[in-house]
């Protein structure tokens, strides 16, 4: 026979990541770059980071959110804009970001060597209006840049520049 105990501390549980994928799914949406529909269908390199896209968040102080994933697009490579079919992309050396909200934010990245392998760099404070360059090194994909807020309010990251 079970024990109610045993059963309540199970529905916690439950209950609890629920809440928790339910704060992740609120809090996070996507926006592209400006004047753009969300639907990029046939753009190749939609997909990829560039100038004006950005990064959201409405999660709680002390969660982080994938910026990779929400906003900014695939951060290993950059491409040229006029880039033609089957011409190589480059590694990313660098991502500038911008904090164009009010409240004060964090920002790290992922990059490693090679794929599997992940290192997180230095996590630096980004004041209102203020930017930061992330650098992954030489010979290093960047794989994330990662958004944490405090509970000033929603988060966000804009990309200044791309190389």
């Amino acid at each position: 026979m079970k024990s109610a105990r045993r059963e309540n501390a199970r529905w916690l549980a439950a209950g609890t990541w629920a809440v928790v994928l339910g704060l992740a799914t609120a809090g996070c949406w996507f926006s592209g770059r400006p004047g753009e529909s969300p639907s990029h269908a046939g753009d190749a390199t939609a997909d990829r980071v560039t100038a004006g896209r950005v990064c959201r968040s409405a999660l709680p102080r002390g969660m982080e959110l994938s910026c990779g994933t929400y906003g900014f697009g695939d951060l290993r490579y950059v491409c040229a804009a006029g880039r033609h079919e089957g011409a190589r992309c480059e590694r990313t050396s660098q991502v500038t970001v911008r904090n164009p909200g009010r409240a004060l934010v964090y920002v790290t990245y992922l990059a490693g060597a090679r794929p599997g392998v992940r290192e997180e760099g230095p996590r630096q404070a980004v004041e209102p209006g203020g930017e930061t360059t992330l650098r992954p090194g030489a010979g290093r994909l960047l794989f994330d840049i990662t958004l944490r807020g405090t509970d000033a309010g929603p988060s966000r990251l804009e990309v200044v520049g791309v190389r």
